[in-house]
């Protein structure tokens, strides 16, 4: 084997090893009650979490032990750190029923995981398959559970901190990973090669938001994504009607 092809093959699992350190370390900064680090480390971890995919595409490199890797990574950096970040941030004054919602999102999120790596979308989907996920795919679930803290920590506003709302949130949030809802996959859509520099501009600005105003730019994109799914629920009871 090439020194080309070895290289080729260990990469994509390479990134898929810092995504699963990044989240890791969000869990260390969590217990510091360093709030903001922790969340920037998960949402690096959501950018190895892509580009480990991205590259196993190019290089060719995708592997049965890749597919097991990523999801074992995602397990910990969008499952276990968020909900734990979530407990320690807000939950944990409701004691053990906050620390039960935290464990049943972990749950939902090894459920779900398990189920995208068996691939075993064995259920009557009302939507085409190719263009939706089964239910919410993990980090998009991380950055749902963690938008009241995005709200709490652009708006400063006392309720988004509150332990009853953040528990329903989690529980919500973790049926959600586990339903049958058809929810938007990114990854599917198809961009026509004359809209190419208007997204490359939408890029731009998107970056340069989140460098600018990182707490609103995610605050809008997960609020938008949150639509998307009532969405795609609706288009999904009325193909079937």
């Amino acid at each position: 084997m090439s020194e080309q092809n070895i290289i080729s093959k260990y990469v994509p699992n390479f990134i898929t090893l810092l995504s699963l350190s990044s989240g890791f370390t969000s869990i260390r900064f969590a217990l510091k009650e360093e709030w903001e680090i922790a969340i920037y480390l998960i949402l690096l971890a959501t950018i190895f979490d892509f580009f480990d995919g991205w590259f196993a595409r190019k290089l060719k490199s995708g592997s049965n032990f890749g597919a097991e890797l990523d999801s074992l990574s995602d397990f910990v950096s969008f499952g276990v750190a968020p909900s734990f970040l979530i407990y320690l941030w807000s939950t944990n004054l409701l004691g053990s029923l906050g620390w039960g919602a935290t464990l049943f999102f972990v749950i939902c999120s090894s459920l779900r995981l398990a189920r995208f790596t068996a691939d075993i979308y064995i259920t009557n989907k009302p939507i085409d398959k190719n263009e939706f996920f089964t239910g919410v795919p993990s980090p998009a679930a991380a950055g749902l559970i963690l938008l009241p803290l995005f709200i709490f920590f652009e708006f400063e506003i006392d309720f988004f901190k509150n332990e009853y709302l953040n528990l329903i949130t989690t529980i919500l949030i973790g049926f959600f990973m586990i339903s049958k809802i058809p929810t938007i996959s990114l990854k599917k859509i198809k961009i026509n090669q004359k809209y190419k520099t208007l997204i490359f501009l939408i890029f731009v600005i998107a970056c340069v938001a989140l460098i600018s105003k990182i707490w609103l730019t995610l605050i809008i994109f997960f609020s938008c994504y949150l639509m998307s799914i009532f969405y795609t629920v609706f288009q999904s009871i009325k193909f079937k009607s």
